[in-house]
């Protein structure tokens, strides 16, 4: 496994102290699946468990995107609320299940502090949730359940593209998470906002998704409404 990995060397914009962290060599990665929330499970390693960037010495962490210049008033709320609890952990290794858990708790404390954007907090949640998915993990479905509430206030508050999703595939997503956490009359909605989109043939792959999750939802629909009827 370690000669996927690589070393990253990074200097924190919390404390201003430098420390190195592991990346993953994406282009020597074989593709096993690719599921229909846009999860993808690799052969040997999966470059989410590495995503999260954490600082050993004050405990600041995020995606690769969030380590930028702090203003004064974030470090300081940082400072208050983490950096004074934190004693020195390191994640820069192999990480196991557990660190890699510890990592997106850690990014969304931190998300949440600093308010970041609705979206990008509904990514943090959605990988999460596909490590649990990884690990046969039941809180899968209750990190699902996050990113859909933040995604959907994402895509009504926010300007897309944000959290690494743009506005088609957030659309998508989102009725996608609604499907796969029960509820097929509301995917349908999303479904069709996106099949509706004036951009949506430029973004094929997800055409061709929605367009099939459509009929499954419908289908859903359909037998939930049948049984209904026979109660």
């Amino acid at each position: 496994m370690e000669h996927l990995l690589y070393d990253k060397n990074i200097s924190c914009p919390c404390c201003r102290r430098p420390f190195t962290t592991k990346k993953v060599r994406t282009r020597a990665l074989k593709v096993l699946e690719r599921h229909t929330d846009f999860y993808v499970q690799y052969k040997d390693i999966n470059p989410i468990y590495y995503y999260i960037w954490v600082c050993p010495h004050c405990g600041f962490s995020g995606g690769e995107s969030e380590f930028i210049e702090l203003n004064r008033e974030q470090r300081t709320i940082l400072q208050d609320s983490i950096v004074k609890k934190w004693n020195y952990r390191n994640y820069g290794g192999v990480r196991s299940i557990e660190e890699v858990e510890g990592s997106y708790k850690l990014a969304l404390l931190v998300a949440q502090l600093l308010k970041k954007p609705k979206g990008y907090i509904g990514t943090l949640c959605l990988r999460l949730a596909w490590v649990y998915r990884e690990c046969n993990d039941g809180k899968e479905i209750q990190f699902l359940q996050y990113a859909l509430k933040s995604l959907e206030e994402a895509y009504q508050q926010e300007v897309l593209p944000v959290g690494g999703l743009d506005e088609i595939s957030a659309v998508y997503l989102v009725g996608e998470l609604h499907r796969k956490l029960g509820n097929p009359q509301e995917a349908i909605k999303w479904y069709s906002k996106a099949l509706d989109h004036p951009d949506i043939k430029t973004k094929r792959q997800v055409q061709l998704m929605a367009r099939e999750q459509w009929r499954l939802a419908k289908e859903a629909h359909q037998v939930g409404k049948e049984c209904e009827a026979h109660d």
